[in-house]
């Protein structure tokens, strides 16, 4: 009982993370003027490049979103999500070092500036997808997972 226990927590918190990232996609699909805009302020890539960041990047987290909720490729989905959240952290962090006052293009909330709330949150949702990946990761491997419902 304990174990299936465990097991639909565990659904339920990666099925949370996939919809978080599904909505910051759609924000970004959604809206890829104002991304394209915000992936220029970070003046990180070349202009050339950021029509196509601006365009990858929402599906980049959309489409591990979609299939952690739905259950597929958990673990890949997770180590996919956790290094977009460390690669977005990385890049607020540089931009806060560099002293740079713009939106941070998050997709949760538009019109938040580069700052200390927007590295915390990804910083959370990097802990939150590894705390996930290791619980999956350390279910015994030859024991089957119970059924759904």
């Amino acid at each position: 009982m304990a174990r299936k226990l465990n097991w639909i927590i565990l659904r339920l918190l990666e099925a949370a993370l996939g919809a978080v990232f599904i909505y910051a996609g759609l924000q970004k699909h959604w809206h890829p003027e104002e991304f394209a805009e915000a992936v220029l302020a970070y003046r990180l890539l070349p202009s050339s490049l950021a029509g196509l960041a601006a365009a990858v990047l929402p599906w980049l987290e959309l489409t591990p979103g979609a299939l952690l909720v739905l259950g597929f490729k958990r673990r890949s989905c997770l180590l996919l999500l956790g290094l977009l959240a460390a690669a977005f952290l990385a890049v607020l962090l540089i931009t806060m070092a560099r002293g740079l006052q713009i939106d941070c293009g998050c997709g949760l909330f538009f019109q938040r500036q580069v700052g200390l709330a927007a590295a915390l949150e990804d910083a959370f949702f990097l802990a939150w997808a590894a705390a996930l990946y290791w619980w999956d990761w350390r279910q015994a491997p030859d024991q089957p997972l119970p059924a759904a419902a």
